[in-house]
């Protein structure tokens, strides 16, 4: 897959599209962050199987929560997209470990 983002919704490749009652900006910026840090942890291989289960399950109970101003939805990240996006990156440390 050349990039995740060119297909689905028609945005600059590599970002992630804007959309009303998206997920909160803060809360996936955090668990995008997090995956990439377990990526580039994992990289240097300074970290444990069991170290890479836990994080990973810590980073899966972070919170996505969809953006709303009291009860009207707000500008937040495309859910689709931010989905896709962490699926792939599921993978991608996925493949990693089991090589």
């Amino acid at each position: 897959m050349s990039n995740l983002l060119d297909d689905p919704i028609k945005s600059e490749p590599g970002t992630l599209k804007s959309e009303n009652g998206g997920y909160v900006k803060k809360d996936v910026l955090a668990k995008i962050d997090a995956y990439h840090s377990l990526i580039a942890e994992i990289d240097k291989m300074m970290i444990s199987d069991a170290a890479i289960n836990a994080q990973l399950l810590k980073i899966r109970h972070m919170p996505l929560r969809k953006a709303k101003l009291l009860f009207i939805p707000a500008n937040g990240f495309s859910v689709s997209q931010t989905d896709i996006l962490i699926a792939e990156l599921e993978r991608k440390i996925a493949n990693k470990v089991m090589l």
